[in-house]
C-alpha cells in the first residue's frame, strides 16, 4: 500500500490546514488579497504545467507539489473566511443598532427544557422603532406559549436577543464557540411576548423529513411503554438525543458504548447492506444497475435528513453514495479515497465542521478501524467460529479506542475500562434493534404490525439497556478526570502512527523516530511538572449558583465549594483536571464573626470569604491579580478585595 495512491488524503489534510491557519490568524486576512493569492498561485501552477507538457518531460517536481497543496491550503483558508458568520455584514451579530423586535421564521419543533420550550428562529427583519432592517441570522429561543411552534411558522418578538456568553472559566466548554459553529450566535428568553403572523414554507424538503420524524416520535411515544427504552429508540434509529436522561446517557459513556446511539455508518451501513441482500448490482446491467443504486442513495439521503443530518451521518452518507457511484461503473473503489473525498465535500460546504467532536470522532474512529482491525485480527486466528466473531468485535473496539482515545479524553475526560465487554453486546444489540425499528418506522401508519415490531424493538432495547447499566456498576468502569493538551493529543497519534509504519515496515530510521517522539513527549511532561513546582495559585471560579476556590500549591490542589450544582462538571472539573495535581484535599475552612476564613497552606494570613467578595487578611506575600477574559488570563486591578461572581478571578503567589 502507497500513500500516492490516496491523492484525496492529501488533498483534505492540506484543505484542514488552511481552516486552522484561518482559525489562528486568518480573520486579520483581508479577502481580497486571498482571492489574488488564489488566483496568482493557480496560475503559476498551469503555466508550469503546460510548460511540461510542451516541452514534454517533467520538471519543477519539488514547486509544483508545492503549489497544489498551497492551492488545498489557501481554499481552505477562503471558504473558512467565507463561511464564517463574523464576516456577514447582514448578520444579526454585526447589528450595530438597538432592536426592540423582530420577525422570524421557526426552523425546528420544539425540544422542552425544565422551565421553558426551546426552539431556534431564522431572523428575517429587525425593528428599531419605525425603521426595519433586513437582519438575518439564527436565535435560539425559549417560549412559554400554550402552543406549540412548528417549523414555518412566522412569529413576531417582542425585545432584543442576546448574545451567547463565552467561557467564565478557564478550559470550560465554550457554549458559544459551539453554537456559532451551528451559524446561532444569539439567545433570547421570550416567555409569552411574541404574536404569531403566518406561515411560510422556505424548506419545503427539510420541513416534510421533521413532520416525518414528528409523527415517528409520537406512534413511539404510544406503543413503548419504558420511557429509558423510548429514549435509546429515538437516539439509535432516529439521531434525537438531545432529551436522553442523564443517567442514561452517563450508562453508555461510562460502558463505552456511546457511539451506537450517535447514527452513524453503522446504521447507515445496515441500510446500505440490505438491499444487497435481494438484489447484488453488479449482475445487472448499467441502466438497471443505475437505477438501483441511485435509489439507494436517495433512500440513504432520505434516512441522513430524517435523523437530523448531523456530522456522523453525513459522513457515512457521503461515502456510501461515493462507493455506489464508483459501483455503477463496476469499479472498486478505494475506501480511503472514498473517506478523504467525503470529508473534502463536507468540508467545503461547512469548514467547520472540523471542530464537531461527532465529525472528529466519526472519522477518527473509522480510520482506526480500518488500519488498526486488520493488524489485530491477524494476531489471533481462532478455530472456533463463534470466537472468530467474539475477537472480530473485539478487535473493532480496540482499533476504534486507540485511535479515538485522545479525542475523547480531551473532550470528556473519561476513559471506558470495559468498551470491550459492552461492544459485544451494544453492536450486534444495535444491529438487531435497527433490524427491527426500521421496519416499525416504515409501517409506523399501518394497523396492527407497527405493534408487533416496537415490542419487538423495545425488549431488545430493555436487553441492550440491562446489559449496559450492569457492565456501568462493575468496580473500575471508567477512568475519569484524565486530561490532555493539544500537544499531547498531536504526541499521542505521532507515536501511534510511528508504531504502526514500526510493525509493518520494520526499520532502524523509524524506532529511531519513534524513540524521539517518546523522550520529545517525556521532556514536555516533565518540564510542565518543574514550572508546576513554582506554582502557588488561587482560583475563584464564576459561576451562576454557589462559589468554588482552588488553591495550588506546587503539585497538590486544596479546594473550597459550597451549594455548587450542575456548574461542576462544565466550569469547575475540566480546570482541575488540567492542573495534573498529585493530591487533592477540603481547604480547611472555619466560621467566625466576620464570615467565612479559609487557610492558604504556606501562605500568612488567611482568606475572608463575604457572600460576594474574598478579602486577603493580614500581611500576606506580593501577588497579582488575573480576570479569565476573551479566552486568556489578563493582567486585573490590584487590591486586597476581590469581587467574586461574573469573572473568573486567578492570585498568583510570588
Amino acid at each position: 500500500m502507497r500513500f500516492s495512491e490516496f491523492p484525496f488524503l492529501r488533498y483534505v489534510f492540506f484543505f484542514i490546514l488552511g481552516v486552522v491557519v484561518y482559525s489562528l490568524i486568518g480573520e486579520s486576512i483581508p479577502k481580497y488579497i486571498l482571492i489574488v493569492t488564489i488566483v496568482a498561485t493557480y496560475l503559476v501552477y498551469f503555466i508550469l504545467v503546460n510548460i511540461n507538457i510542451y516541452r514534454k518531460h517533467y520538471r519543477y517536481n519539488i514547486l509544483l507539489p508545492i503549489l497544489a497543496y498551497s492551492q488545498f491550503a489557501l481554499l481552505g483558508l477562503f471558504f473558512a473566511q467565507v463561511t464564517d458568520i463574523k464576516n456577514q455584514p447582514d448578520q444579526i451579530l454585526n447589528a450595530d443598532f438597538p432592536i426592540k423586535s423582530y420577525i422570524g421564521t421557526v426552523l425546528s419543533n420544539d425540544e422542552a427544557k425544565p422551565n421553558s420550550i426551546a426552539n431556534r428562529v431564522l431572523v428575517k427583519r429587525v425593528f428599531n422603532d419605525s425603521l426595519a432592517s433586513p437582519i438575518t441570522g439564527e436565535v435560539l429561543i425559549y417560549h412559554r406559549s400554550g402552543e406549540p411552534l412548528k417549523p414555518g411558522d412566522v412569529i413576531l418578538i417582542a425585545g432584543k436577543p442576546q448574545p451567547i456568553q463565552g467561557p467564565k472559566n478557564p478550559y470550560e466548554f465554550n457554549y458559544q464557540g459551539f453554537m456559532r459553529r451551528q451559524k446561532i450566535s444569539h439567545q433570547h428568553f421570550i416567555g409569552d411576548k411574541f404574536e404569531f403572523i403566518g406561515k411560510v414554507n422556505e424548506r419545503p424538503i427539510e420541513d416534510f423529513f421533521i413532520g416525518i420524524r414528528s409523527k415517528i416520535m409520537e406512534k413511539m411515544d404510544y406503543y413503548f411503554r419504558e420511557e429509558a427504552n423510548l429514549q435509546v429508540a429515538k437516539a439509535l434509529l432516529l439521531g434525537q438525543k438531545k432529551n436522553l436522561d442523564k443517567e442514561v446517557s452517563d450508562a453508555y459513556a461510562t460502558a463505552g458504548a456511546m457511539h451506537i446511539l450517535a447514527v452513524s455508518g453503522l446504521h447507515v451501513g445496515i441500510i446500505y447492506g440490505f438491499f444487497f441482500l435481494f438484489v447484488k448490482p453488479f449482475r445487472l446491467k448499467v441502466p438497471k444497475r443505475v437505477l438501483y443504486l441511485s435509489l439507494i442513495i436517495l433512500l440513504i439521503w432520505g434516512y441522513a435528513m430524517l435523523t437530523g443530518m448531523s456530522p456522523s451521518v453525513m459522513r457515512a452518507a457521503t461515502m456510501f453514495s461515493l462507493m455506489a457511484l464508483a459501483q455503477m461503473k463496476s469499479r472498486s473503489p478505494s475506501i480511503f479515497n472514498a473517506i478523504a473525498l467525503s470529508a473534502l465535500i463536507l468540508l467545503v460546504l461547512d469548514p467547520f465542521l472540523i471542530y464537531a467532536v461527532g465529525f472528529q470522532l466519526s472519522y477518527i474512529a473509522l480510520l482506526g478501524i480500518l488500519v488498526i482491525q486488520p493488524m489485530l485480527v491477524r494476531l489471533w486466528l481462532p478455530g472456533n467460529r463463534f470466537l472468530e466473531y467474539v475477537w472480530q468485535i473485539s478487535t473493532v473496539g480496540i482499533a476504534a479506542q486507540l485511535a479515538t482515545f485522545p479525542i475523547s479524553a480531551y473532550y470528556f475526560h473519561i476513559f471506558p475500562t470495559y468498551f470491550i465487554l459492552s461492544n459485544l453486546a451494544a453492536i450486534p444489540g444495535a444491529f438487531l434493534i435497527m433490524s427491527f425499528g426500521v421496519p416499525f418506522m416504515v409501517f409506523a401508519q399501518i394497523p396492527f404490525l407497527p405493534k408487533i415490531l416496537a415490542w419487538v424493538t423495545e425488549n431488545l432495547i430493555a436487553l441492550v439497556n440491562l446489559i449496559i447499566f450492569w457492565i456501568q456498576d462493575l468496580p473500575a468502569s471508567k477512568i475519569s478526570e484524565i486530561s490532555l493538551s493539544v500537544w499531547e493529543v498531536i504526541f499521542y497519534w505521532l507515536m501511534l502512527t510511528l508504531f504502526l509504519l514500526l510493525w509493518l515496515y520494520p526499520s532502524r530510521k523509524l524506532g529511531i523516530a519513534f524513540l524521539t517522539v517518546i523522550i520529545l513527549a517525556g521532556i514536555l511532561r516533565v518540564t510542565e511538572f518543574i514550572f508546576q513546582q513554582k506554582n502557588k495559585e488561587l482560583i475563584i471560579y464564576a459561576l451562576n449558583q454557589g462559589r468554588a476556590i482552588d488553591f495550588l500549591d506546587r503539585s497538590s490542589l486544596y479546594s473550597f465549594e459550597e451549594n455548587i450544582s450542575r456548574d461542576y462538571t462544565y466550569s469547575i472539573l475540566p480546570n482541575r483536571s488540567a492542573l495534573k495535581t498529585f493530591n487533592s484535599y477540603s481547604m480547611l475552612a472555619f466560621q467566625t464573626e466576620q464570615g467565612l476564613e479559609l487557610v492558604l497552606p504556606g501562605i500568612d494570613g488567611n482568606l475572608l470569604l463575604l457572600d460576594q467578595q474574598l478579602i486577603f487578611k493580614d500581611n500576606q506575600p506580593e501577588k497579582d491579580v488575573l480576570e479569565w477574559k476573551d479566552g486568556s488570563w489578563q493582567k486585573s486591578k490590584m487590591s486586597d478585595t476581590l469581587e467574586l461572581g461574573e469573572k473568573a478571578l486567578k492570585v498568583r503567589f510570588k
